[in-house]
Order: C-alpha cells, then sequence, then structure tokens
C-alpha cells in the first residue's frame, strides 16, 4: 500500500505543471463553491436581521384571538403561560368613546361639543378621549415598526409599578414617584360667541369664507347658495382645534352640561410623549407595565353615553421542539374556540404571520413554500457551480490519467491489479481534497468577507457577512464529491486493461472507422492545412475544448453583462446625484422653539468632521386675501404672465446653503446674514418652464429665462388668510421653484410655519455610522413626520459599487481562470499526447515557427468561441435589463453605447489570456526540437 502511495507523490512531485493546473482548478471549484455558500450564509443571516429589525421575533399575531375571547384576562393569562408559547407581548388598549359626540359637532342645531375635563383639584386639563395602554411581555419581541405603530414611544419606558402619563401632568408640577389623584368627567358645551377668541375667529370666516357661519350652525340656512359653497365645512370648535390649533382647555365653552365624575388615584411611574405626529391636547394617553390600571368600564357604567373599546396587539413566539401547525391548534382549542369550524375564518379569527421569520428558521412549511422565490434562484446558482467545479475537475483528472497511460498499463502487465491502479488516482484526489479544498475554502471567506464590509459601509445596515458551519461543511462536501466522482471515473478507465497499440496511443481505443481513399499531398507551408490541422486536433478532444470553452463563455459572459450593466448603473446614478445631494431627509421637523427654530438642529448636526453640511427648506402653498387686491399685485408685477384670479402663492423656506447654491446672494449682493435680517422678502421666478429641455451632451436643463434681480425699491406688502403681511423688496428670477416667496428659516416661525424638512449630508464613509446614530437620538427627543435614509444613492454610491465591483470580481476571475487553466490544460495535454506526430512532422521538414503557430492557432481558436459566445450572452443579458424600454421602444443611444468597447475589451482580454496559455505547450515544444534534431543528426 505505501508503495502505491508513493507512487502517487511521486507523480505529483515530478510534474509540477500539471500538478499546479490541477491544483488551482481543483482550489477555484472549492473558491467557486464556498463563495456561493458564503454569499448564501450572508443573505440568510441579512434577512433574518432585517427581519428582526422591522418585525421583530415573533411569530404569530393572535391579537384577533384575544379580542375575541369572552374573559379577556382569562385568556391572556393562557397566552403568557401556555405550554407552546416560548415568549409573549402584549398591548391593551381601552378607550372611551362618546356614541352622541359625532353628531354633537356636526349635525346638532345648538352646536354642543363633547370633551373630557381632567382635574386634579388645581388644574384642569381636556381632551376628546382618554387612551390607556397595558404593556405586559417582552418588548424586544416587536420590530420597528410595531414601535413606530404605537401610540406613545416605548424607548423611555422600563417595567416598573405606577403608570406613565402624559408630559402636561409634568407641567402642572408633578414629578416621577408622585401620587396623584385626578378626577375625570364627560362634558359638552357650546362654544362662547362673547370671547374675543371667537369673535376674532368669526371675523376670520368671513374675511376668508364670505360668510362668519359654518356648516350645520344657526343662520347657515339663511344663506344664499352661493355663500353656502364657500362657508367653511366644519364646526367653529373644529376651526379652533385645527386650524387655529387653540388647545382644549383653552377654548371658552358655555352652558356646560358635566356627566358623573369618576377618581383615579395612582403613582406617576414616568412621562410619555405621543410617537406619532398629533396635537397634545386631542388625547390624555396613560401607559402601564405592571398591574396598575385605570379602569375606564366605571366611568363608562356611570355614563352610559360613553362606550368602552378594546383593541389589544397580542404577538407570540412558539417554542421550537413542535410542530408549528400543531401548536398553534392546540392554543387556539385551549381558549375556548372550536378549530374545524373557526381557525379558518380569516375575516373574524385572522392570525398574522412572521413569514419571513418563520422560513428563515424553517419553522412553517407554508412559510418556507412562500419563500421559494428567494430561494429557489440560489440553489439555481449553485447547482450550476457545481456543474462547473465537477466537469472541470472531470477534465483536469482525464487528462492526467491519458497523459499516464502507458504507465498504467505497464503496471497492469507487471501483474497490479485494477484496485491499485485505481488507488493511485485515488490517492491523488485524496492529496488534493486535504491541500486544494481548504485553501479555496479560506479563500473565499476571506474575499467574501471584504465585499461585505464594503456593502455594510456603503448604508445596507442590515448586511453582514456570515459564514455558518452548515453553509461552508456543504460547500466542501459538494467539491469533496465533485473531485471524488472524477476521481472514480478516471481511476476506472485508468484501470481497464490496455492493449500495447492504446497504451502507446496514450490510452486511446483503435478507431474502427474506415478511412477515406484518397490521394493527399503533404504541404506543410499551406496556411490552409495548418489551419485543417488545428481543427483535426480539437475535434480530437472535444469534450475537453467544449468545457475549456464554456468555463471561459461563462467568465466573458459575466464580464460583459456586469460591465454594461455596471456602466448604465453608473450613469443613471450620477444622473440622480444632481438631484439627490443629501444623505438623510428628516420630512416635517416641527420647531419646538419659535424664537430659535435652529436650535435643536444645530444642536445634533452641527459637528462637521460627521456631516459635512446641512440645510432646512420647505415649500407650501398659501392662499392670498383676495380683499387689498394681493392676487392682482402678483398677477401685474411679480408672476411672467397674467393669470386671471392669482390667489395662491407659494412660500419657499431656505438655510443659508440653498441660498449661496443658487447664487442669490451674487445675484443680488445681498449676503444671507444681511438677507435674514432685512425687513423684507425676495419673490422669485424660476428661470426653467415647460420650454426648458434637457441637453444630453452637458447633462443639464437648458433655461427659458436668464437670471436676474430687480430691486423693488420700498416694495409691496402681500397678506395671506391668516393676517401674515408678507412685504416683498426685490423680484428674482433663479434656479429656485416657480412663483414663490422666499424665506430664511430663522424667520419661518414668524409666518405661522413651524414644519420644514432637514436635509443632511455625511462627511464620508467612515463616519456613516455616528450620523446615524445622530439622526436617531434627534429623532427620538423631537416630532417630524419621518426619517428617509438615502445615503446608498448619495455619499455610500461609491462604496455600494465597489463592493458589487468586488462580489462580482470574485465569481468572474475565479471561473474565468477555471477557463484559462482548463485552456492551459487542454493545449499542453495536446501537445504531449501528439509528441511522437509533431516530431514526425519536423523530420519532414516543419519548421520551429510552424509548430509555434499551430500551437498558438488552437489556444486562439479556444478563446475565440468562448469570447465570441460570452459575448453574445453577456449582451443578451444586459439587454434582458433593458426589456421595459425596449417594448416601449424607448430605447436611447446612450444605453446601447457602451456595447462595442466592452465586447473588444473582453475580445482583448481573450486574446492576451491566450498568448499566456500558449506559454507552457511551447516550452514543451522544445523537447519535440531536441528529439527532432537527434533523429535528424
Amino acid at each position: 500500500m505505501k508503495h502505491l502511495i508513493a507512487l502517487s507523490m511521486k507523480y505529483i512531485r515530478r510534474q509540477k505543471l500539471r500538478t499546479f493546473l490541477t491544483f488551482m482548478c481543483i482550489t477555484l471549484s472549492a473558491f467557486i463553491l464556498t463563495t456561493i455558500c458564503c454569499y448564501g450564509s450572508s443573505l440568510y443571516t441579512t434577512l433574518y436581521n432585517e427581519s428582526i429589525y422591522d418585525e421583530g421575533k415573533w411569530e404569530v399575531d393572535i391579537s384577533s384571538w384575544l379580542e375575541k375571547s369572552k374573559d379577556k384576562d382569562k385568556a391572556l393569562d393562557i397566552i403568557q403561560h401556555h405550554a407552546v408559547v416560548d415568549d409573549c407581548f402584549c398591548v391593551e388598549s381601552r378607550f372611551v368613546v362618546n356614541t352622541a359626540a359625532e353628531y354633537m359637532e356636526e349635525d346638532s342645531p345648538d352646536g354642543r361639543s363633547y370633551f373630557i375635563e381632567i382635574s386634579d383639584g388645581k388644574n384642569t386639563t381636556a381632551c376628546k378621549d382618554i387612551v390607556t395602554n397595558s404593556l405586559s411581555g417582552n418588548y424586544d419581541l416587536i420590530g420597528q415598526f410595531d414601535r413606530n405603530s404605537m401610540p406613545v414611544s416605548l424607548n423611555s419606558v422600563t417595567q416598573k409599578s405606577g403608570v406613565y402619563v402624559p408630559m402636561e401632568i409634568k407641567d402642572m408640577g408633578y414629578s416621577e414617584g408622585d401620587t396623584i389623584s385626578l378626577t375625570v368627567r364627560p362634558a359638552t358645551g357650546v362654544v362662547d360667541e362673547d370671547s374675543d377668541i371667537v369673535k376674532k375667529a368669526r371675523e376670520e370666516l368671513k374675511e376668508k369664507f364670505g360668510t362668519e357661519y359654518c356648516k350645520g350652525e344657526k343662520g347657515y340656512n339663511r344663506l344664499t347658495k352661493e355663500q353656502r359653497k364657500k362657508a367653511y365645512d366644519s364646526t367653529i370648535e373644529q376651526y379652533l382645534r385645527i386650524k387655529k390649533r387653540i388647545p382644549l382647555s383653552k377654548i371658552p365653552y358655555t352652558d356646560i352640561t358635566y356627566g358623573e365624575p369618576v377618581t383615579y388615584t395612582f403613582k406617576i411611574a414616568g412621562f410619555i410623549t405621543p410617537n406619532s405626529f398629533i396635537f397634545r391636547n386631542e388625547d390624555f394617553l396613560t401607559l402601564s407595565t405592571e398591574n396598575d390600571k385605570l379602569d375606564l368600564s366605571e366611568l363608562c357604567k356611570k355614563n352610559p353615553q360613553l362606550t368602552l373599546q378594546y383593541n389589544p396587539l397580542v404577538k407570540i413566539r412558539l417554542i421550537d421542539n413542535c410542530d408549528y401547525d400543531e401548536a398553534l391548534k392546540m392554543l387556539f382549542t385551549d381558549l375556548g374556540f372550536d378549530y374545524d369550524n373557526q381557525f379558518l375564518d380569516e375575516y373574524e379569527y385572522p392570525h398574522g404571520e412572521n413569514t419571513l421569520l418563520l422560513a428563515l428558521e424553517l419553522k412553517s412549511p407554508y412559510a418556507m413554500y412562500k419563500s421559494m422565490v428567494a430561494i429557489v434562484p440560489l440553489l439555481l446558482v449553485l447547482l450550476i457551480g457545481w456543474f462547473i467545479a465537477r466537469f472541470v475537475i472531470d477534465n483536469t483528472f482525464e487528462m492526467a490519467v491519458q497523459e499516464r497511460s502507458t504507465h498504467f498499463a505497464a503496471m497492469r502487465i507487471m501483474g497490479a491489479s485494477k484496485t491499485q491502479v485505481a488507488f493511485v488516482v485515488l490517492n491523488e484526489a485524496l492529496f488534493y481534497c486535504f491541500t486544494a479544498i481548504p485553501l479555496g475554502i479560506i479563500l473565499a471567506v476571506i474575499i467574501c468577507r471584504l465585499c461585505f464590509n464594503s456593502l455594510r459601509n456603503s448604508g445596507l445596515q442590515y448586511f453582514e457577512f456570515s459564514a455558518k458551519p452548515l453553509f461552508i461543511a456543504a460547500a466542501a462536501f459538494l467539491t469533496i464529491i465533485a473531485l471524488f466522482i472524477s476521481a472514480y471515473t478516471s481511476a476506472m478507465w485508468a484501470s481497464r486493461k490496455l492493449s500495447p497499440a492504446e497504451a502507446l496511443n496514450f490510452g486511446k481505443p483503435k478507431s474502427k472507422r474506415k478511412l477515406r481513399r484518397r490521394k493527399s499531398k503533404l504541404n506543410l507551408s499551406s496556411r490552409k492545412w495548418l489551419r485543417r490541422y488545428t481543427k483535426k486536433n480539437i475535434k480530437a478532444c472535444k469534450s475537453r475544448f467544449v468545457i475549456a470553452t464554456i468555463t471561459m463563455a461563462l467568465g466573458v459572459a459575466m464580464f460583459t453583462a456586469t460591465a454594461l450593466i455596471g456602466y448604465n448603473f453608473r450613469r443613471e446614478m450620477k444622473d440622480m446625484s444632481e438631484y439627490l445631494s443629501y444623505d438623510f431627509y428628516i420630512d416635517r421637523y416641527v420647531v419646538d422653539d419659535p424664537d430659535a427654530p435652529l436650535a435643536e438642529p444645530e444642536k445634533y448636526f452641527s459637528d462637521k468632521e460627521i456631516f459635512s453640511e446641512y440645510y432646512v427648506q420647505g415649500y407650501n402653498y398659501i392662499g392670498l386675501n383676495t380683499i387689498d387686491g394681493s392676487d392682482k399685485i402678483v398677477r401685474n408685477k411679480l408672476l411672467r404672465t397674467s393669470k386671471k384670479g392669482a390667489a395662491t402663492t407659494a412660500i419657499n423656506i431656505i438655510s443659508e446653503f440653498d441660498y449661496n447654491k443658487y447664487g442669490i446672494d451674487k445675484l443680488t449682493g445681498i449676503s444671507y446674514e444681511e438677507y435674514k435680517n432685512m425687513d423684507g422678502l425676495f419673490f422669485n421666478n424660476s428661470i426653467y418652464d415647460s420650454s426648458s429641455y434637457y441637453d444630453e451632451e452637458t447633462g443639464k436643463y437648458v433655461p427659458t429665462y436668464e437670471e436676474s434681480y430687480i430691486d423693488l425699491g420700498k416694495g409691496f406688502t402681500l397678506t395671506d388668510y391668516d393676517d401674515h403681511n408678507y412685504h416683498i423688496v426685490g423680484k428674482l428670477s433663479s434656479k429656485l421653484g416657480e412663483g414663490s416667496i422666499i424665506i430664511p428659516a430663522e424667520k419661518a416661525p414668524q409666518y405661522g410655519i413651524n414644519t420644514f424638512d432637514i436635509l443632511l449630508s455625511v462627511s464620508d464613509t467612515k463616519h456613516y455610522e455616528a450620523a446615524k446614530e445622530k439622526v436617531n437620538d434627534f429623532a427620538l427627543n423631537n416630532c417630524s413626520s419621518g426619517i428617509e435614509d438615502l445615503y446608498i444613492g448619495n455619499t455610500g454610491l461609491f462604496s455600494l459599487i465597489s463592493a458589487i465591483v468586488k462580489i462580482v470580481a470574485s465569481f468572474l476571475i475565479s471561473i474565468w481562470l477555471v477557463g484559462v487553466l482548463s485552456m492551459i490544460n487542454s493545449v499542453n495535454t495536446s501537445v504531449l499526447n501528439r509528441s511522437r506526430e509533431l516530431m514526425m512532422l519536423r523530420s519532414v521538414g516543419m519548421t520551429k515557427k510552424q509548430l509555434r503557430k499551430s500551437v498558438m492557432l488552437e489556444t486562439v481558436m479556444f478563446s475565440t468561441t468562448a469570447a465570441i459566445t460570452g459575448a453574445i450572452l453577456g449582451t443578451g443579458l444586459y439587454m434582458l435589463t433593458l426589456i421595459e424600454q425596449l417594448l416601449a421602444k424607448q430605447l436611447r443611444l446612450q444605453d446601447i453605447a457602451a456595447i462595442p468597447a466592452v465586447v473588444a475589451l473582453a475580445f482583448g482580454i481573450n486574446v492576451l489570456i491566450s498568448i499566456i496559455a500558449a506559454i507552457p505547450a511551447i516550452k514543451n515544444l522544445n523537447k519535440v526540437e531536441s528529439i527532432a534534431q537527434a533523429a535528424n543528426g
């Protein structure tokens, strides 16, 4: 046995080129399969992280089951302590509703309004609804989507006794840990028409709508048909609350009727703020985390006009060691429901599932089936990679065994058994199994890690590199299977009994095909003969030619397709970057302090090391008061064209960044600091209109008008419906929005504008995480409508493209190298197998140059066939990405302009590869040359 092992190792040591080619082919095969598995593992981890962050760790939403239960407390106790439930999160929301409130506010002839009064005996506040929320279970079970939909923010909530109350209780002088007694009673009243607030509101209504009456009020029926159309279509109370933003506690009521009061005494656990953009005076929100709950049922019993509504949110996670469907059936049945008749009723008893998480955890067959669209493509790629590895390794071993066919024949003649001959080949496979495969796996893990780190730096926060042992083991197993299948087939071929003629012919069986009898003339100087001779050699090793060509063609196809797609993507992103010049967009930030509207943004975003720039902007339309002729002024003095009835204009809130960016400082000769302190505003018309067009050569829009500025001297004043005066002292034509009044952000609250957008640019990729942390802190402590992370489309774009290039290059280079090595192997083996034939041709007059040319022509035919096939396939894949433009006949010249250059580059690379691949084979020709010289000498 040890002699056979020594024989195998002797061949591995002596045939350095053959060993190197075989080693590299197996290493690259392991690299390809491990790369696919690493990306699959990382994709799995990324999807899992995203699912946990967005949705949470819960698996089933059974809120409807608790809602339909007769005894809510008992049902919740069953859920929390059930044998199949591993973890649970529950929010029970209870709120009172006045069934007559809607009719009171809209259709009541006496205009009575409903509200709830809350008092501690010294201070009084009012609200429309009281909402109590009781939290239990594990907060970490829910994700960001559920947290954002909560009525209050859970970031400052901890498990403690007592009740969390709104911030207005803190404004009354209370602190955390204090005990408070609040008396709650429903009330109805009529807005006091004799108060100054209401009188002023009536004047505003008459000025804006032509009548002081609202829809449904006394006196409304006496209005003309035209006046009814213009009248404010809600109540005076709604106007005060929504339009004027006056808190309920500040609205004057008269003729108040109170319901039965209920007093609640409890300990203050802390203070909470609404989680969404709502008026603080609309709802009185409370939250409890233990048994201290405000029981609103007593309030509803004493006041029949009130009804108590119940809205639970229950999300659970099932234990791992049980059947998913059986666990749901058991829980549903134990809650007192009929499984056979009610479980599948999605209308009455719906149960939402965290489908992606269930599929990733392999718990629910149905969830796995729904996720097959993401799993099948990865399995197909893995299967294709395995077949490539299988054929490449098979081709390599086949050539290695054929090269030694005379040795194996001699062993058989000397008495070696089939098993012993096969063992020699299998022992070589075992050597590569312990050397080449681990190297390929290690290289793949290192490169994949680098690629995924680049993706994370580009702003894809969920992306995380992961090389799970199961995936790596799968890659190793597939490579080993491919290796030993190829080694076994080659071993069986080597161990068969060869005739002397077959052994001398490198194992090739004697052809039974009859030769055509025709006269031929050997003309070594004919180019046609040289091409025919090369084709004959390729046909003699068709399988090797096909395998090498396919692998190289795949590399060319990937290069062509990714280069074209990457070029097109880069061009589109470059065009987009002209419009998308920021990384974070904070929508409708609500100013906390009108006297210092930029104080909070400055506090969080002024660090130039993290944020290269930050600026605010806003755009809104206002109605002009037509009584003083504002629309006429706008039409005649500001707008370019006469717009009859121009009773609206736009407000453009800008900061110093936009002011300087659009060149307003140079255009007017007035700095932003001076403009901010001026007693006047600019009116702007855009230099673009419907006649402007996009110049494809410059990549910019061609303006219709030239930039200009007109000083209006003392100017004039425009007035809107809210009595805000806009003193216009200058007229601009710039790149800003059409027909807008330019207002510095610092002066926005003076004009009743308390919300604007904040745009942030990150200094570089190193500070993305720090910038995101700052933005999240800002969101927790300030009110806004939402935050968009656009980093990946701006500053992180280069990192994203680099990461994609690395990922594609890892596949492309490995597959291309496999094809190149297969071609080198094939050509080199072909030269060695034809050494006697080449010696004969050299002896009869074939020159050394002709010998080299025949080898070069063979490699060129390999690479040319692969290049043509790959270029066609790659271009076809690229055109599939443009299928929508093709069908819509909207294909542009720049979409296909890069195809000739990329195809030419692919051909050039392949020609270079063919030259390099021919070098080892040409060196082998020196042996033929020396033998031929000896024969001629």
